[in-house]
This record gives structure tokens, C-alpha cells and sequence, in this order.
């Protein structure tokens, strides 16, 4: 299924892995830290991070990626 961007959301689904990896490099997370994102879209970010931390929060407004 593809999910096509919302504009008025200002939606930009990520999907460069090497993005992805720097990114997760730069957050840098711990096992002990609370890390909220907001707009998770398609979880690109949130599977890399969520099995290195124990407290992960995701605030999603568009109905379609819940």
C-alpha cells in the first residue's frame, strides 16, 4: 500500500537509509532516555530507535499511519 504525502500536513515521508542511519547516529539514544517523535509517519525512524530505548512516544495526527 502506498501512502501518498499531505501537504497541508507538510508531510516528506523519509526513505534514505543513510539518512535514517546518520540521523540515528546524531540522536545518539540510551537505553534510560524518553524520546518522543512527533509525526512518525511510516516508522522509518521509530524502528531504529525503539529497540535501543525503554520509553518511546509517537504523536501521529494523520489517521492513516496509525
Amino acid at each position: 500500500m502506498h501512502i501518498f504525502s499531505k501537504k497541508k500536513l507538510g508531510q516528506h515521508f523519509l526513505h534514505d537509509q543513510n539518512i535514517i542511519a546518520k540521523i540515528v547516529r546524531f540522536i545518539n539514544p540510551k537505553a534510560d532516555d524518553n524520546i518522543i517523535e512527533i509525526g512518525p509517519g511510516l516508522g522509518a525512524l521509530t524502528v531504529h530507535i525503539l529497540p535501543l530505548v525503554k520509553h518511546m512516544l509517537t504523536i501521529e495526527l494523520d489517521s492513516r499511519n496509525i
